[in-house]
């Protein structure tokens, strides 16, 4: 738990980076871009394995998934931000702004992002080819977000880049073996 000095020198040095979209929202959509390319490939990764030849019920399988992960990856940003601060005792005085906003722009960036992995689906016809698309694009854009972040940052950007794309991949290998052990 941070103190109330390091809390007013992170909130300091936050002010001076001028992130696009202020601190709270930037990481808002940097965690929705991280969370929604990567999760949205695993799963569509691990179904690939789950022997569903009906392109409709695959979309509608990750689809579900993908809501149902985005909307539990905006209320945990909701309640672990504003219990925190609960905690510390720095509540909020705008609790819409600083904690429901950042919520629903995760999940709206989510949302999108899961929406463009989904795409290869649509395109190709054979779900191999449209899973190794699918992880392609995923890691392109998680190298390219976190490149950026370590841009904006002012730190690694390449490290950073190659550390999001890496950690998107492990999520997809784990999505990939879990379909492949859970359909034999």
């Amino acid at each position: 738990m941070t103190t109330p000095r390091v809390r007013h020198h992170l909130k300091h040095r936050r002010q001076q980076l001028r992130l696009p979209l202020g601190a709270q929202n930037f990481l808002s959509v940097l965690e929705g871009v991280e969370g929604g390319f990567a999760v949205s490939a695993g799963v569509v990764a691990g179904l690939s394995f789950a022997n569903i030849t009906d392109r409709k019920v695959l979309l509608i399988t990750a689809g579900i998934s993908i809501l149902v992960n985005g909307f539990n990856t905006s209320a945990i940003k909701y309640s672990s931000e504003h219990y925190e601060d609960e905690l510390d005792g720095h509540e909020k005085k705008r609790p819409l702004k600083a904690y429901f906003i950042p919520a629903v722009l995760e999940f709206g960036v989510y949302f999108a992002i899961c929406g463009l992995t989904l795409l290869p689906l649509l395109f190709f016809p054979y779900h191999f080819e449209a899973v190794i698309w699918c992880t392609t694009l995923t890691l392109i854009v998680l190298y390219i977000a976190g490149f950026w972040k370590g841009f904006l940052l002012g730190k690694h950007p390449a490290r950073d880049g190659l550390e999001l794309a890496t950690l998107g991949l492990l999520i997809i290998i784990v999505g990939a073996a879990s379909g492949f052990l859970l359909s034999r």
